[in-house]
């Protein structure tokens, strides 16, 4: 695939659900399971699938991408050719930040130069390690312009947590783009996932670019597919859609089965990530830990029961966390209580303190506030 494809991620993801986490940084890099970001499962599933040319197409909040991703070195992506490119918006324009059909207009010329034939278009936000290797050899085979990735559903009509996606629906031999409204059981899911020939892609972008009625991306692709020649390819890892706060902390949760972490981790591949050097966890005489993950830097002196914490967290003497999410840098002072929580960047609770969501919505505390 190295020769034939490259791969695009589009950082325009939308962040109604899950504003808490993105006010100061990108859907892409709000942290994820201990020490990724989100962007990291997407990135190293297409190095392991042998893309070794990709691009980010960022909207906003470019320090905290350039601040992760630097050159890609974590990636094997710092290359003289093919590697990373991030693709920015022109801010010069006013319509610099209308969406992301304007942001693909002021880098056409990127692609234009572009030697692979093939593009694999993704967000940042759907995680799973993917092996893209079977689907695109489906795309290659079928000859199909564009080829559109999916996810099948079972038991729909239970998962709240689907509504509002994508679903993709076949109409007399064509394929359409819809939404779930949680009517049907078993359905493909829409992952926002296409392998798209180049000449067709630079064909959507320049025409829907010129009419000027759409502003996305995937609605223009979605418009036109009656244009092309179209397949659907389910794929068969699990997916974890990010859109919400809700999703967010069920997905992290979940790693802490053994059989779930294993398939997100290592099913075909490592996960990568940028490298940062901590001392191992401390914990101290007295300390109690159940069914966590405790990374780097952390000194556990109270109680840590089913709950992931970033490095560099301090639960102190007294303290208990339980069913929660805590961000690097944080501390929970003595005899505090923490539960079904998410807790940002250096956030402080004071002694004595207690904090309780449930899990159908968690306690979300904002980077470097302090509740003492």
């Amino acid at each position: 695939m190295t020769k034939k494809v490259a791969g695009l991620i589009n950082l325009g993801e939308k962040e109604t659900y899950i504003r808490e986490l993105t006010q100061y940084r990108p859907l892409a890099t709000v942290p994820f399971a201990g020490r990724y970001c989100l962007i990291d499962f997407m990135l190293s599933s297409m190095i392991n699938s042998g893309i070794g040319t990709i691009s980010i197409l960022v909207k906003d909040k470019f320090h905290s991408i350039n601040d992760h991703l630097s050159y890609g070195k974590w990636w094997d992506l710092d290359r003289k050719t093919g590697g990373l490119r991030i693709l920015y918006p022109d801010i010069k324009e006013e319509t610099a930040f209308d969406g992301d059909l304007q942001r693909l207009g002021t880098n056409l010329i990127y692609f234009e130069k572009m030697k692979e034939d093939h593009i694999l278009l993704t967000r940042s936000n759907y995680l799973g390690n993917i092996n893209f290797k079977k689907a695109f050899e489906a795309h290659e085979k079928a000859d199909t312009d564009i080829t559109i990735l999916s996810k099948k559903v079972t038991q729909g009509k239970t998962r709240v947590d689907l509504l509002g996606l994508d679903i993709l629906v076949e109409d007399n031999g064509k394929t359409y783009i819809g939404q779930n409204l949680g009517n049907q059981d078993e359905f493909e899911m829409g992952i926002e996932m296409y392998f798209i020939k180049r000449e067709v892609f630079m064909e959507i972008v320049k025409e829907a670019l010129e009419l000027g009625k759409e502003k996305s991306l995937s609605a223009a692709i979605a418009r036109r597919l009656i244009k092309y020649s179209v397949q659907v390819y389910s794929l068969e890892e699990e997916i974890l859609p990010i859109y919400s706060l809700q999703q967010y902390y069920n997905a992290s949760l979940r790693i802490l089965e053994e059989d779930k972490a294993h398939c997100l981790f290592y099913e075909h591949g490592r996960i990568h990530t940028k490298v940062k050097d901590a001392p191992s966890a401390l914990y101290m005489e007295g300390s109690q830990v159940s069914n966590s993950l405790v990374a780097n830097g952390c000194v556990i002196e109270g109680t840590v029961e089913n709950s992931i914490l970033f490095r560099n967290v301090r639960v102190e003497k007294g303290a208990v966390v339980r069913n929660s999410v805590v961000f690097q840098g944080s501390v929970i002072e003595s005899n505090s209580q923490v539960n079904f929580a998410i807790l940002d960047k250096r956030a402080t609770i004071g002694r004595g303190k207690i904090l309780m969501g449930d899990g159908g919505l968690p306690y979300f505390v904002g980077k470097g506030a302090r509740i003492i």
